[in-house]
């Protein structure tokens, strides 16, 4: 069995490798801190991906047919993705920090850090104010995305309040034999 993959880099160590060749003056720690604040960006787009999903889903009419309703929950799900970030949370933005005045800021801001990194400003890139490189920004990083990330969860449960209470209500009049609002005039 060869040590080095079919383009000799070393085996297990194929990234590090890459790492040295493309961007020699990286530091261990710079190459970490880069990796905490896209994977940080990702976390915050995993959610905002899922909330537009459900939230534009539950009130959507349904097909009748299962397999036309999975095709269209796949089209909207794709097209969710497609979006560009900004563009994502400039849906989600105006009711979001009405009700999230702390958090939303951060959005943005790990947002910009974000672009920077992956514009090829990584050295120069900051967050608010800080470099990325110091050890305080890391974490600072870190606790305002986890801090968007419960809001955001907070801000579904919101989205979705409305819904569940119909439910509890439709379960109550079903259960007392009451008609359902879409069953009345049919008897």
């Amino acid at each position: 069995m060869a040590d080095t993959t079919e383009w000799g880099f070393p085996k297990g160590r194929v990234a590090q490798t890459l790492r040295k060749i493309l961007s020699p003056d990286a530091t261990d720690h710079e190459v970490e801190a880069i990796f905490v604040c896209l994977t940080n960006h990702l976390l915050i787009e995993r959610k905002l991906n899922g909330l537009l999903y459900r939230w534009l889903k539950q009130d959507a009419p349904k097909p009748a047919e299962a397999e036309l309703a999975s095709k269209c929950d796949d089209a909207l799900w794709n097209s969710i993705v497609k979006l560009t970030f900004a563009t994502k949370y400039s849906l989600v933005e105006p009711f979001f920090a009405a009700h999230f005045p702390n958090g939303a800021p951060n959005v943005k801001k790990i947002n910009t850090l974000r672009n920077d990194i992956a514009h090829g400003r990584a050295g120069d890139a900051k967050f608010e104010g800080q470099p990325i490189s110091e050890e305080e920004t890391v974490e600072k990083i870190f606790l305002a995305a986890q801090f968007v990330s419960m809001q955001l969860d907070d801000f579904e449960e919101m989205i979705d309040r409305p819904h569940a209470l119909a439910e509890l209500w439709r379960k109550r009049l079903t259960d007392l034999g009451e008609p359902l609002l879409g069953s009345l005039g049919k008897e």
